[in-house]
């Protein structure tokens, strides 16, 4: 077999793994496709004869390495810091960003993945919605998701790009734009009935950004923000308990416990990196300092992180690691603005209006490297990938 059929082969089954991915990102797998897939790259660069295969015009890479060498450094020079849990939380997920280094992600590729994204979240939301109206659940519904915090994050970073390929003007098919709008519409009502409040806040905010962005005519973007707030406030009269939640956001009583909760956990961790400001108190690490010497007595939780991705930078890591977090985001906004204002491209917004909706859950979840939530973080790398190569910072020969 000669090795462009080799290469052809494993290009193939790169795509299928990315596939596999994209149905099935909600729930944990035996099979890490992104893993897969990556492995499957490196293999395709040895039968490669042109090594000279690939061209990078971009900085995004060098502020990415910049961030992992600060926390790295810290885990490094802080004894307390878990190797373990920065190789799994922090390392492991970058396979998803350097995928496109290994793979040429194409435009009709990339809408491949998000459509099949896109079907499952359409799936997901209408069984959340029967289940609603079943009452097959109480509380916070999540379909088929592993977890209501897993969908939530997927929700702020998923939902943003396909409402702006749904309403911004571009060359996708009429049928696709309509499918992802749909998707919207049917996910908002599942929104509502699944009752996390920082999903209902970041989309009050970017959705409307994005409709005033995407949509010239000013006037039908406004009737448009108007309909879509009048669409989410009748689905809220369908369900007393959300309603009830909704009027708690403001609220920083002690009798309103996941605010007074959230509250806590803050002081907390300031006073973690008040105590150790300059490493933290060391990656992985943030559980054992928190309940032996942090926890407030009002606090009733014995939580892993403080939900509040800044704070827990700063409470593990340091005043080292935060400053390479920061510079990364702030390059990533940099780019994706300087970009957006200069071209008007559409890719630059839909990225952008992922980034946004995923920092404002950021304010309130640890939603990037964060315990138990590490699915969010190789999705968040799997779309910046996706987004360098369609603005062709990556290309392949």
């Amino acid at each position: 077999m000669s090795k462009e059929k080799i290469i052809s082969n494993l290009d193939n089954l790169i795509l299928a793994c990315l596939v596999l991915y994209s149905l099935t990102f909600f729930t944990a797998t035996p099979i890490n496709f992104l893993v897969t897939a990556f492995i499957l790259g490196i293999i395709k660069i040895v039968f490669y004869e042109n090594k000279n295969f690939l061209e990078i015009h971009s900085k995004h890479l060098i502020f990415i390495s910049l961030f992992i060498l600060c926390t790295f450094f810290t885990v490094c020079i802080n004894t307390d810091a878990s190797f373990s849990y920065y190789r799994s939380y922090y390392i492991s997920p970058l396979v998803a960003l350097l995928l496109p280094l290994l793979f040429s992600f194409t435009y009709k590729k990339i809408i491949t993945l998000l459509t099949l994204i896109s079907l499952i979240f359409f799936l997901n939301a209408c069984y959340i919605n029967y289940q609603f109206i079943q009452n097959i659940t109480t509380g916070r519904p999540d379909g088929f998701f592993n977890g209501y915090m897993l969908l939530c994050g997927m929700n702020l970073l998923i939902l943003p790009i396909l409402l702006t390929l749904s309403i911004h003007k571009n060359n996708l098919p009429k049928y696709m734009r309509i499918f992802f709008f749909i998707t919207i519409l049917v996910n908002i009502p599942a929104i509502v009935f699944e009752n996390t409040r920082i999903v209902w806040i970041s989309l009050s905010f970017v959705f409307p950004f994005i409709i005033f962005l995407s949509i010239k005519n000013k006037i039908k973007a406004f009737l448009l923000i108007i309909i879509m707030f009048f669409y989410s406030f009748c689905c809220f009269q369908f369900s007393p308990h959300s309603t009830q939640r909704l009027e708690t956001i403001s609220s920083t009583s002690s009798t309103v416990q996941p605010n007074y909760e959230r509250i806590l956990m803050w002081n907390s961790a300031t006073n973690m990196f008040l105590d150790h400001p300059i490493t933290g108190v060391g990656i992985g690490n943030y559980h054992k300092e928190y309940v032996s010497h942090y926890q407030s007595p009002l606090s009733k939780e014995n939580q892993y992180h403080p939900h509040n991705v800044l704070l827990s930078m700063l409470a593990q890591s340091g005043l080292i690691g935060t400053i390479g977090y920061l510079l990364l985001f702030i390059y990533l906004y940099y780019k994706s603005i300087s970009n957006y204002i200069k071209d008007k491209n559409i890719i630059d917004l839909t990225f952008l209006s992922s980034l946004l909706a995923f920092s404002l859950n950021g304010l309130t979840d640890c939603n990037f490297v964060g315990h138990n939530l590490k699915e969010l973080t190789y999705m968040f790398y799997f779309i910046t990938g996706m987004y360098l190569a369609c603005k062709k910072y990556i290309i392949h020969h």
